[in-house]
């Protein structure tokens, strides 16, 4: 309470204290103050960091939705240039949209650019995520190989959200050790469970945006080739280009120094053994 007197007081704070054990103390501040003189909130983490001496990270996650926020650039504006003054805390700004995150850090026109280092993370090494699920199936007192355990991230291109979804349903299907049978059940349910979800993409998708995820498919790197253009009806090379583009902004697809890449694994499962199929 003291804290909030010191550090949010023109904010008018409401410090609520509770008899329930899993929410003792609750905080709340006046929104409507908030909104008409935000300087204040802006540079709390700093006046926090200053007043105890300490170092504090903030960490923001899937930063990238600042772009849909009302006067975008004028709150990123704001943001940074409060922030480019704080010696005592760091920002850590993440996010699951790489394209749309490179364009608030990259794009000249944008308040935050060059605003720190930018880091591309890579996915977890599949011999990591093999120790991981083997070490889970092992504290609930089952049991799987770690070539098992390999081949379920493997089968998601250790995309991290699907690696655990399909780890858990591989241990459902397992009473004591896992078996070959279990994972092959599992990876084809998820699939199944997720068609309905695919099914809906596809058809908000044109028919020559279609065509070109077949393309991509059938590992065509000619995307803009006469031949790949009339064998697929994906129109001109100019085509070709839009095509690409708004896939990536439907986060469908991504590319990279190797080429177009999906962004969900089982969707490209889907695809080539169930719609084309």
């Amino acid at each position: 309470m003291d804290a909030a007197g010191r550090f949010l007081a023109h904010l008018r704070p409401k410090v609520t204290i509770s008899s329930d054990p899993t929410q003792a103390i609750s905080l709340d501040v006046d929104w409507q103050v908030v909104a008409e003189d935000p300087d204040e909130v802006l540079d709390l983490a700093e006046k926090i960091a200053q007043s105890k001496k300490l170092r504090v990270v903030v960490c923001i996650d899937e930063f990238q939705a600042i772009v849909d926020f009302a006067d975008a650039t004028a709150f990123q504006r704001k943001l940074r240039a409060h922030w480019q003054q704080h010696q005592h805390v760091c920002y850590c700004l993440y996010g699951s949209k790489r394209h749309m995150l490179l364009d608030v850090f990259s794009n000249p026109e944008q308040p935050f650019y060059r605003f720190g280092d930018v880091m591309a993370l890579g996915k977890i090494d599949n011999v990591i995520w093999g120790d991981f699920i083997a070490a889970r199936f092992a504290a609930t007192g089952k049991s799987i190989t770690t070539e098992l355990a390999c081949r379920i991230a493997s089968l998601v291109d250790d995309h991290s959200y699907y690696v655990q979804q399909l780890a858990q349903q591989v241990w459902f299907r397992t009473k004591k050790a896992c078996e070959p049978d279990a994972v092959d059940a599992a990876w084809g349910a998820l699939t199944d469970q997720l068609g309905l979800l695919f099914t809906g993409l596809v058809n908000s998708l044109t028919t020559r945006q279609v065509n070109f995820l077949q393309a991509v498919l059938d590992g065509q790197k000619a995307l803009s080739g006469q031949a790949t253009l009339k064998k697929y009806n994906l129109g001109t090379s100019a085509n070709v280009v839009r095509i690409q583009k708004a896939l990536i902004d439907r986060d469908v697809i991504d590319v990279d120094a190797t080429g177009v890449q999906f962004l969900d694994p089982v969707f490209r499962h889907w695809l080539s053994t169930r719609y084309f199929a």
